[in-house]
């Protein structure tokens, strides 16, 4: 057995190694919680593999797929890729949709065992160039290789198979068949527990990223999508709700304020609400008459008496102010004037009546503040 030892990768080797241990720990986990139908459905679209042996004078056929294996027999001088390719239409496959292996004997390659670290893995194909060169007869343009793992390799040290076979052989064990190296997509052998198994690659087709695993997140992104478009659905369905239910209020007050022909007249007492100043009338005269070097910090309205408080770089001239409004009447200082460092303004606080104030009515938040 050789021994291989190479210094560490750097950090972007060892980064892309940790993130592929991670990523196979993550898909195993969940193919352990998912139900094994929906792993079924989800590897549905995983690439099936069709191993080509030899039975005395007879080609067999086993093609590995989801729902079960499906074998065919032909006899071996006639079968060859057209035979192949109806066999595999037969069975609602083309060409392009399988992995294509003979089956070689196994005493045609020349077998080495290999302990590799587990960060030394990504240059796993420079390692093995470099031990056909140096520990081996062959030139690497006469061969075909490949590594395989043992099936027990843990820790940190890998155990990997090294299978080399000369390309004359393959070919020879491939024109049995009626086919050649364009034709298949990796070699596979029987590996030391006679277990037939694929051993070199011609066409890889990563797992790294499964099918099911696309078609898990393409399902994930669907569902996505679709609770986003039912909570805009139900965001409209609310609001539409909320319109409705307005206009349906204001619709009654109409209608009552039409109705009613008694002594309590309704649409006279909100014209007479409407003749009186109201907080928003409050509001806005306040906006229009005080500086612009002054604003507020809490206003109270209660029982037609207003309160405000603010900073002002003239609060002395405020209570004038005021009172030329003819909205507002009986204005004082509710507290004495002081500077404020932070603000470098007077803190002022004044209280006044508005004319009419009788419909002034408490707000639930009595306190507002503005700034």
């Amino acid at each position: 057995m050789a021994e291989i030892s190479v210094a560490r990768p750097d950090g972007f080797q060892a980064l892309a190694a940790r993130w592929q241990d991670f990523s196979r720990w993550w898909f195993c986990e969940l193919r352990k919680v998912l139900p094994p139908r929906w792993v079924s459905w989800a590897a549905d679209d995983a690439v099936p593999r069709l191993l080509i042996s030899r039975d005395r004078d007879i080609a067999s056929c086993r093609l590995s797929c989801v729902d079960g294996p499906v074998e065919g027999r032909f006899p071996l001088h006639r079968f060859g890729p057209a035979v192949l390719n109806a066999w595999l239409a037969d069975n609602g496959r083309s060409r392009d949709q399988v992995m294509v292996g003979p089956v070689v004997g196994r005493d045609l390659f020349f077998l080495r065992d290999l302990s590799v670290p587990k960060a030394a893995l990504p240059a796993l194909p420079r390692i093995l160039e470099q031990e056909v060169l140096r520990r081996t007869p062959f030139q690497l343009s006469d061969i075909w290789q490949a590594a395989v793992p043992a099936a027990d390799a843990t820790g940190e040290i890998v155990s990997l198979c090294h299978w080399i076979i000369r390309k004359d052989r393959a070919e020879t064990a491939l024109a049995e068949f009626g086919l050649t190296a364009n034709e298949v997509d990796f070699l596979a052998a029987a590996d030391a527990n006679g277990d037939v198994a694929p051993v070199i690659a011609f066409r890889v087709v990563s797992q790294e990223n499964p099918p099911w695993a696309g078609r898990l997140i393409k399902l994930l992104a669907a569902g996505g999508l679709v609770a986003l478009l039912l909570g805009l659905v139900a965001l409209e369905w609310c609001q539409a709700s909320v319109a409705t239910s307005i206009e349906a209020s204001l619709l009654e007050v109409r209608e009552g304020a039409q109705g009613d022909r008694g002594g309590s007249n309704q649409a006279g007492r909100l014209l007479a609400l409407k003749a009186d100043a109201g907080i928003l009338e409050a509001w806005d005269e306040l906006s229009r008459i005080l500086p612009d070097n002054t604003f507020l910090t809490e206003t109270r309205f209660v029982n037609g008496q207003v309160t405000i408080s603010g900073f002002s770089a003239d609060a002395a001239h405020l209570v004038r102010i005021i009172d030329h409004s003819p909205m507002f009447f009986g204005s004082a200082l509710a507290a004495a004037i002081t500077p404020d460092p932070t603000e470098q303004k007077d803190r002022f606080r004044i209280s006044f009546k508005v004319q009419g104030g009788r419909s002034l009515r408490p707000s639930a938040n009595p306190r507002s503040p503005v700034s």
